[in-house]
């Protein structure tokens, strides 16, 4: 050891002092990195046990709100009975400024090549007055043909119909007008009122499987919400890193953007509790949602669809393997240190948000306990 490493006698006495006063001139060591996406909460098929769908969305969100969520996500969804509570996100959105102070009001999505771009604004910018600017917004294009009785003609064409009404959504948000053409021929440049509280909209892209999608988000320097439908977390992963590594290429900063993805959640007392409490719920849920495909338009879809109608006695086998799948690796159901695990893994993979799908069949009770069970990671997510 060299000389230098000693110190002399006033020197170490006046770093003892310091060591005894706390200030020995090192910065103050700020709070850990969290290791945990951030949590909020999302409906999506009003299927709610014993519950009225709206009373167990306000009860939830009231909760969620004193607890430290960051979001309560409302979908668009059209013409079936799972999903059928939410025609409209806006309308409920209102409903929810009213009950919450704290939680970003999203919508989760609108499907925009259903709206006219104007009135979207109108009612969005009026729930952002309501909310005193706390709306985010995910679009997405719409799947299903029978939602397109809305307005067959934007069908065909929903990616570049979603593309530009976002972008006039955008500009109309911003406080520019959009020209259009009244009843008797005369062009105007309409801004709509209200304005909004937030001089800017936050945006999200829906998206799943296609890589485009996420590329194209990352270039545009969107958000992405997500959910584990037909791929799992791996090709999440690398969806993921497409996003991020599109948003480096057009210098943006690759860490800056949202990724916030959809689980089933329930968090009982124990492991075995959960997966029992949610097994009749989950195993009718997904038998549900392969059925709906059968109309969607979408060939693949289709073919699902037949695939489980046609196995007969083989259909129950056949979804208590798809339900074993899902639990295990594509949702948070399990008990308090199951769920911190795997939201552990998903923020690993670069997850920033996990949107708590609650409203599957359990009753307000159940979604209620296990909210209460999966709170105190909000505030020990280090």
């Amino acid at each position: 050891m060299s000389d230098s490493s000693f110190l002399e006698a006033g020197q170490l006495a006046s770093l003892k002092a310091k060591l005894r006063s706390g200030t020995t001139g090192a910065p103050a060591p700020g709070p850990a990195p969290s290791s945990l996406p951030d949590l909020g909460v999302i409906f999506f098929s009003g299927l709610s046990g014993d519950s009225d769908p709206y009373e167990l969305l306000l009860e939830v969100s009231r909760y969620v709100d004193g607890a430290g969520f960051g979001a309560i996500w409302t979908p668009e969804r059209h013409f079936t009975d799972a999903g059928g509570a939410y025609p409209n996100p806006a309308v409920l959105g209102a409903a929810l400024a009213m009950i919450t102070e704290n939680v970003r009001i999203r919508a989760g999505s609108i499907n925009l090549p259903l709206h006219n771009v104007l009135r979207a604004a109108e009612e969005w910018a009026l729930v952002d007055n309501l909310s005193g600017g706390r709306v985010d917004l995910a679009v997405a294009p719409g799947w299903h043909a029978r939602d397109f009785v809305l307005d067959p003609d934007a069908f065909q064409d929903r990616a570049q119909v979603l593309n530009r009404s976002r972008e006039q959504l955008q500009d109309l948000w911003r406080g520019n007008t959009v020209q259009r053409t009244d009843a008797l021929g005369e062009s105007h440049d309409i801004l709509t009122f209200p304005r909004p509280v937030q001089p800017e909209l936050p945006v999200w892209l829906t998206s799943s499987k296609s890589e485009d999608a996420w590329r194209f988000a990352g270039e545009n320097g969107f958000n992405v919400l997500s959910a584990l439908i037909n791929f799992g977390p791996p090709e999440l992963k690398k969806r993921i890193d497409i996003y991020r590594e599109a948003r480096a290429r057009v210098g943006l900063d690759p860490d800056a953007g949202v990724v916030s993805l959809m689980l089933h959640t329930y968090v009982g007392a124990d492991m075995d509790e959960a997966v029992e409490t949610v097994r009749p719920a989950m195993i009718e849920y997904l038998g549900s949602f392969v059925t709906q495909h059968a109309t969607s338009g979408q060939s693949e879809s289709r073919d699902k669809s037949e695939t489980l109608r046609t196995l007969d006695q083989d259909r129950a086998e056949f979804l208590e393997m798809v339900f074993q799948r899902y639990v295990t690796s594509s949702s948070l159901i399990g008990d308090a240190k199951q769920a911190r695990a795997t939201l552990e893994g998903f923020h690993d993979m670069g997850v920033n948000e996990v949107a708590c799908l609650v409203d599957f069949g359990l009753s307000k009770d159940e979604v209620l306990a296990s909210l209460a069970r999966l709170s105190p990671l909000l505030q020990n997510g280090a």
